[in-house]
Parts: structure tokens; C-alpha cells; sequence
């Protein structure tokens, strides 16, 4: 009797660890957060940049990538997560158009930092255009200044010559234009 129960005891023993040991592989869900995703599929295919807020995300990936495909990826990921409640968008950009597109924005930047240092520039703002491989980049700036005053030409000018030199000061050689505006949006440097 006394083999039976230990027989017993080392079967329920034996039961009882090999259910703890085994895996629950009906569970889909494995409980990845949003950035550990956005990681991966980082790190899967050439992706530009990404970001997201609470409702959706988007991402760029290189041209080389079909951005179909990484958006189905990105979806299966979130549905095995339980994170569905996210629009995701993907799309395809030109890596040599967004190194340009980077490189300008910087410079940008940094020259219109500089204009401002002079105070009768502090006033100067940039407006957007569009970086594009086959054409020269265009600075364009807005001014608090109107046509109708006297000395438009010469600040315009001034403002000319100072951007001119910083680029020159950072060796750039892509082709640019420098458009500046007045503060009813006429152009006063052409």
C-alpha cells in the first residue's frame, strides 16, 4: 500500500511540474509596449524617423522599403498587443531627398541665429519652402519692414550679405536663393 501511494505521489509530482513548466500557447497576446514595437520595426527595416501620440503613428522609411508592408507589420504587431486603437501611417521617402531636406533645415537655423544677433535683424523670421534634389534650396525670410519705406532695399541687402557669408563660412555647396519679404509678403530683394 505504502508503494502504491508513493507511486501515486511521484506521478501527481511529476503532473505537477510539467504543468508549470509548459508554456500557454493558446495566449496571442504578449504584452509589447508601443516603443519596444516601434523599436523593432526599426530595426527590421530602414526606417527614417517615427513618432506617435495617443491615436497614431507615423513613419518613414527609406524607398528602398514598401511601405505596405511595414504598415501591415506594424499592424499585426499592435493587434498581437492589444493595441489597437492606433491609425498607422507609412510612407516611402528618398533618403538623399530627406539628407538635403535635414541638412538645410540646420542651416537654416543656424543662419537665421546668427542674422539675429544683429538687432536691427532680431525680427527676422524663416518661412517654409520645399527642399527639392533637382532645384536650388530657397531661404526664404520674412521682415517687419514695408516697400514703402525708404531704406526696404538696403536692409534687404544687409540681410543679404549676412546670410551669403555665413554660408559661405559653412562651405556650402549646393545652390541656394535667398528670397526675402516684407511684412505684407512682397518680395524686396528682387
Amino acid at each position: 500500500m505504502k508503494k502504491i501511494v508513493n507511486a501515486f505521489l511521484s506521478i501527481g509530482l511529476v503532473l505537477l511540474l510539467a504543468s508549470c513548466q509548459s508554456n500557454d500557447t493558446s495566449s496571442t497576446k504578449k504584452d509589447k509596449s508601443l516603443d519596444v514595437i516601434l523599436s523593432d520595426i526599426s530595426h527590421k527595416y530602414n526606417v527614417i524617423n517615427y513618432g506617435s501620440d495617443s491615436k497614431e503613428i507615423n513613419i518613414n522609411v527609406e524607398d528602398t522599403e514598401k511601405a505596405s508592408k511595414v504598415k501591415k507589420d506594424i499592424e499585426n504587431q499592435l493587434k498581437e498587443n492589444g493595441l489597437n486603437n492606433y491609425k498607422v501611417n507609412v510612407h516611402e521617402r528618398n533618403i538623399k531627398q530627406v539628407k538635403k531636406e535635414d541638412q538645410w533645415f540646420e542651416l537654416e537655423n543656424k543662419a537665421l541665429t546668427n542674422l539675429q544677433e544683429t538687432k536691427e535683424y532680431r525680427n527676422v523670421t524663416t518661412k517654409k519652402t520645399e527642399v527639392t534634389l533637382d532645384k536650388p534650396v530657397v531661404i526664404a525670410l520674412s521682415t517687419p519692414v514695408s516697400t514703402s519705406d525708404d531704406s526696404v532695399k538696403t536692409y534687404a541687402k544687409g540681410i543679404e550679405q549676412n546670410i551669403n557669408r555665413f554660408l559661405q563660412s559653412q562651405h556650402v555647396k549646393d545652390p541656394y536663393k535667398i528670397v526675402i519679404y516684407d511684412k505684407d509678403d512682397n518680395i524686396i530683394n528682387m
